[in-house]
């Protein structure tokens, strides 16, 4: 089971930062067959070539950030994937409605976690069937919305299920602290840009 989980975990950084670079090198606007080789090869590289002590390049990097959640990685992997999309009317991954809420919902649930606020929110990953019926009610509803967020809390769910990851709380796989930052910065962004343009 220890050796499902790190190849799960590494998968899940390979894909990240092979779709990363390929996009970077801006060759899917030019030629499929190019950038799919070069996508190959940057996994191939990140994987099997030593950087420091024998380590590659993912797991130096899963060794500094650590594990990611099953939903962070999976909203990852959608969100690389889709700057390869080029249509103009393509949709975004999450909705300004689902970042707010994905903040809040982070931001209740590390001041539980620190102690902030008394009630400890994090427990209620250890099988609460409370929780449980929470977000099998988000899903289902985010799911007949069509909503990306429905699919990625699934497949978490899934995994959870699984254990595809080392912890026994729902919670480390349906949230952890990378994501939380990414998407609180990517929404004081917004704010910020909205009231200077509004400013000037």
């Amino acid at each position: 089971m220890l050796q499902l989980i790190e190849v799960y975990q590494l998968g899940i950084y390979s894909l990240a930062i092979a779709i990363l670079i390929t996009y970077i090198s801006t060759l899917p606007k030019k030629s499929l067959f190019a950038s799919s080789l070069l996508f190959l090869t940057i996994l191939l590289l990140i994987n099997l070539v030593p950087i420091h002590r024998g380590s590659s390049l993912v797991e130096i990097l899963r060794g500094v950030i650590g594990d990611v959640s099953t939903a962070s990685g999976c909203l990852l992997i959608f969100i690389i994937v889709e700057q390869f999309n080029f249509n103009e009317s393509k949709t975004k991954i999450l909705s300004l409605y689902e970042t707010i809420f994905l903040c809040l919902l982070g931001l209740l649930l590390y001041l539980s976690t620190f102690g902030f606020i008394s009630f400890d929110l994090y427990h209620l990953g250890y099988l609460s069937p409370n929780m449980l019926l929470f977000f099998a009610v988000i899903i289902f509803l985010l799911i007949l919305s069509n909503r990306r967020l429905g699919y990625i809390w699934l497949f978490a769910i899934i995994s959870f299920y699984f254990k595809l990851q080392s912890s026994n709380n729902l919670w480390d796989y349906l949230y952890d602290p990378i994501l939380w930052l990414s998407l609180t910065t990517d929404l004081l962004s917004k704010a910020f840009n909205y009231k200077f343009r509004r400013v000037n």
